[in-house]
């Protein structure tokens, strides 16, 4: 009986022993399954990073740009305005800022490749919470909202465009006045160069502000990635 007892015991300690290697097995699988899971995740996070802020790297070049060339059209206002309320002789040259000074701004398109890749992908995948944060204010709110604002300003006027043709001749980019004497005196046309500078004025301010913006949720991708 007692030798009976002891081969249960022996048999019953084994059977524990298998049971236990099993469960770690099957522990050690399932953590190991887990780890590669994490590991895919922090890739497809980097990815996404880099997508962002590639993203962004292409946005502030454009608001850079975009800048630039309202400075440039302003410039021509601003010479245009002198000449008229300095009431300076006409000169050939002053045929292309008057067809600069006219411009309304370009359509600015931002782009969204990498931000809605993020959305695709599911907003949890960063695990950085203050970024995604900002990734979010930046995309949803900062950037709807300026646009919202920006479409009002500089855009095209019909009864200004029609007072150019009726009283200009288009050239080879340039815009020469039929009676240039009596544009130094008409102040529906120096409202209107005026009101464009102005609005020029503002879109250069705003989108300053939404470079830097740009700029510092670009730098917070960057040290995430570092």
């Amino acid at each position: 009986m007692k030798k009976i007892l002891e081969t249960l015991k022996i048999k019953w300690a084994e059977y524990l022993l298998e049971i236990l290697v099993i469960t770690l097995g099957i522990l050690l699988a399932f953590g190991l399954n887990s780890w590669n899971e994490w590991k895919k995740e922090r890739k497809k996070e980097r990815e996404i990073l880099i997508d962002m802020a590639e993203n962004l790297e292409t946005n502030i070049k454009a608001l850079e740009d975009d800048i630039e060339y309202l400075h440039l059209l302003n410039k021509s206002s601003e010479i245009i305005i002198s000449s008229i309320y300095n009431s300076q002789p006409y000169s050939d040259t002053l045929a292309r800022h008057f067809n600069i000074s006219r411009e309304p701004k370009n359509e600015l398109f931002l782009s969204r490749t990498g931000y809605e890749g993020y959305k695709d992908i599911g907003l949890q995948i960063l695990t950085n919470k203050n970024l995604k944060k900002e990734v979010l204010t930046l995309f949803e709110s900062t950037y709807p909202r300026w646009f919202s604002d920006y479409k009002q300003v500089n855009g095209l006027y019909p009864e200004f465009d029609n007072y150019v043709v009726q009283n200009f001749i288009y050239s080879d980019d340039e815009l020469v006045p039929l009676d240039y004497s009596k544009l130094l005196t008409d102040h529906f046309y120096i409202s209107w160069i005026r009101a464009y500078k102005e609005g020029r004025k503002y879109l250069i301010n705003a989108e300053g502000d939404l470079l830097n913006e740009t700029q510092r949720v670009h730098q917070l991708l960057i040290n995430e990635l570092e």
